[in-house]
């Protein structure tokens, strides 16, 4: 069944592009209302559900058109919500985006965890696949086939003695999503972060909201990381706030190379628009509780190589 907050909660912290403080306060919202957001620094701004289709930028972050309006940084927000159960709610933000906090989605399943969720009478609706769906784009990949719960294996591979090659498959379940994906920080090189910097973006950005790798010592983090995987695993959970943008449970394999915030978007309107590939169905609570999780460590990985074209 569909569920929602038992109580509200409010997350204060800096914006990772332009280092201001924002709010964000999340909601309970009634069945079938799915995720929304409003902009309450603006006079008579609506809740606007999240879809594929007001994403409105894909550059460092995923970004929503809310009437009109940018709420930035939302992947984290909407990951968190996917991989908790948490299907209606509703988020009011300060400003133009939502608090990047330490840069994974940690603070926010705290959040949810302490407030609770309160089951709905209304069933969840699950996308079943049917037939394979991929897309391709410049090298990047990601594709998914017909499978009994909802899987995703995503692989980085790049030329850096932090970086090298790492593969790893999640198999989706509420009870394991906390600490297997939710925790995984973003990640980027000290020399873009420098760059972006110089450009008057990513002002917010810091070893507190981020892991930052320098091209010759290595984690700049003092405390290193969470999972020598962390990075994959970090790709993951932008890859499920991404496609919960789609609006329904999903089952099906996906199998993700390099992809990103853009190609993200990408294949969540495909999907949807190969519309002979699924059905939709009332969910079934067993397509969630399988667990398969595994990594090829072939190293380490972090962060992609352009932070406009693929970022973390």
């Amino acid at each position: 069944m569909q569920k929602t907050l038992a109580k509200a909660f409010t997350i204060k912290g800096i914006g990772l592009h332009s280092g201001k403080e924002f709010t964000a306060v999340v909601s309970p919202a009634p069945e079938n209302t799915g995720i929304q957001f409003r902009r309450d620094d603006v006079r008579h701004c609506e809740y606007t559900r999240i879809t594929p289709y007001n994403v409105s930028s894909t550059q460092l972050a995923t970004t929503i058109d809310c009437g009109g309006l940018p709420i930035s940084t939302i992947e984290h927000f909407a990951g968190a919500f996917y991989g908790l159960g948490l299907d209606n709610a509703y988020v009011s933000v300060s400003g133009t985006e939502v608090p990047i906090l330490d840069g994974s989605a940690k603070e926010i399943m705290e959040h949810i965890e302490k407030a609770g969720l309160k089951e709905q009478k209304a069933p969840r609706k699950v996308l079943k696949v049917t037939r394979p769906v991929s897309i391709e784009y410049e090298g990047k990949t990601v594709e998914i086939e017909p499978y009994d719960s909802f899987q995703i294996t995503f692989e980085l591979d790049y030329p850096h003695p932090v970086i090298g090659r790492q593969v790893f498959t999640y198999d989706y379940d509420e009870k394991t999503f906390h600490k297997e994906i939710g925790i995984a920080r973003t990640f980027g090189f000290k020399r873009e972060v420098e760059a972006l910097w110089s450009m008057g973006l990513a002002k917010g950005g810091s070893l507190a909201n981020a892991i930052v790798i320098d091209d010759k010592e290595g984690v700049l983090n003092p405390e290193g990381l969470r999972a020598p995987d962390e990075f994959v695993r970090h790709k993951i959970l932008d890859m499920f706030g991404d496609l919960s943008l789609i609006g329904y449970r999903l089952q099906g394999r996906i199998k993700a190379s390099k992809s990103g915030h853009q190609v993200n978007n990408v294949f969540a309107r495909t999907l949807l628009e190969a519309t002979n590939s699924y059905v939709i169905e009332d969910m079934q609570e067993k397509t969630e509780c399988r667990q398969e999780n595994k990594a090829e460590n072939m190293s380490f990985n972090p962060f992609t190589a352009s932070p406009a074209a693929n970022p973390a």
